[in-house]
């Protein structure tokens, strides 16, 4: 059994006291992200870009609503462009062996 680093259980933690914060889900991602979990990644970035939006209907002004918007399509964008840079390599790496 694989060992969660401990920024993610925190954030984890974070996310089971408060799962409207839309910033937990993308600081999870960013850990998921850099240790190579895109899709974990991805699915926290979806989830925060749901819940900011959600949030961004319902205020006035939203300014840091839009802000963490952009962070998660910036997040998801990241998250493609890492799957497709692995899609690229896999089937060399597979003609190889």
């Amino acid at each position: 059994m694989e060992l969660v680093p401990a920024p993610i259980a925190l954030l984890a933690e974070a996310i089971e006291q408060q799962p409207e914060a839309p910033v937990n889900y993308l600081y999870r991602a960013e850990q998921w992200i850099v240790r190579g979990y895109v899709d974990e990644a991805q699915a926290d970035f979806l989830a925060a870009q749901a819940l900011s939006a959600e949030a961004l209907a319902a205020s006035a002004w939203g300014y840091l609503d839009q802000y963490y918007m952009d962070w998660a399509e910036d997040g998801l964008q990241r998250c493609r462009r890492q799957s497709t840079a692995v899609e690229r390599v896999s089937p060399t790496l597979s003609s190889d062996r």
